[in-house]
């Protein structure tokens, strides 16, 4: 059986992002979302989701790069954020982290999420996939395991070792839907390819609103990402495949 999560990352960045999601999962094939709970747009954004699209599964979109401010105090972080701000990406983060600090981190993440949504999040993912840092994939393997949460493992060798670990992950980890790679043309490939099991599809759709086009270098791509995510053509093309959406509660 061919069944696919489509999960849209980064909600809660921007309004503009929380719209586009919103949009892409009420009129189009999007069944999963991640948020940034340390962005000024989450709180309203997962509130919104929860009353308008109860169906969509909310996750949390664990952040430790970006440049921004940590949820715990810097100074119990401080191999986080050095000078009080995260790395600007995964290649930026330094070879050695403090993993106890990386744990209170993810648990602050969390518990800022619960206070946000009233409930845990559905599963776990990392912005820039950081949890592939080798000290940062155990503890985020942790908080998941203790709560039951499947996670996206965004590398063959990350989905063996989550899984030795106990964790629930999808069979295959699609990243092509993805700047140039944003067409209906290349999404419907990726379709038609899908294996047997349980597919992952990262997406970015998003409204490219100001506060969107002024802080980030891939802001007018998601707005296309949401017309072609909202396409008449893709559910009957997944009926034709054979492909089941469902949410990533399901995996």
């Amino acid at each position: 059986m061919k069944r696919l999560v489509v999960n849209a990352d980064d909600y809660g960045r921007t309004a503009g992002i929380c719209d586009g999601t919103l949009a892409a999962h009420r009129g189009g094939i999007v069944t999963s979302a991640t948020a940034m709970v340390l962005e000024p747009a989450a709180s309203d954004g997962i509130r919104r989701a929860r009353a308008e699209s109860p169906a969509l599964d909310l996750g949390l979109h664990v952040v430790l790069t970006g440049g921004g401010r940590p949820a715990s105090p810097p100074e119990t972080v401080a191999s986080l954020v050095p000078g009080g701000r995260f790395a600007r990406n995964a290649d930026a983060l330094p070879p050695r982290l403090d993993r106890v600090e990386v744990a209170r981190e993810i648990e602050a993440q969390i518990a800022l999420f619960e206070r946000m949504a009233g409930t845990p999040p559905s599963h776990l993912d990392s912005h820039h996939h950081s949890a592939l840092h080798p000290d940062v994939e155990p503890a985020f393997a942790e908080a998941a395991r203790r709560r039951g949460l499947p996670v996206r493992a965004s590398s063959v060798e990350a989905r063996e070792r989550l899984r030795r670990a106990g964790l629930r992950t999808p069979d295959k980890f699609l990243d092509g839907f993805f700047g140039a790679g944003a067409t209906i043309e290349n999404l419907r490939k990726i379709l038609e390819a899908l294996p047997e099991g349980t597919s992952e599809l990262m997406c970015h759709p998003g409204f490219p609103d100001e506060a969107l086009l002024r802080e980030s270098t891939y802001a007018a791509d998601r707005g296309r990402e949401v017309e072609i995510l909202r396409s008449v053509e893709l559910r009957p093309l997944l009926a034709r495949l054979g492909v089941a959406l469902v949410p990533f509660s399901a995996v």
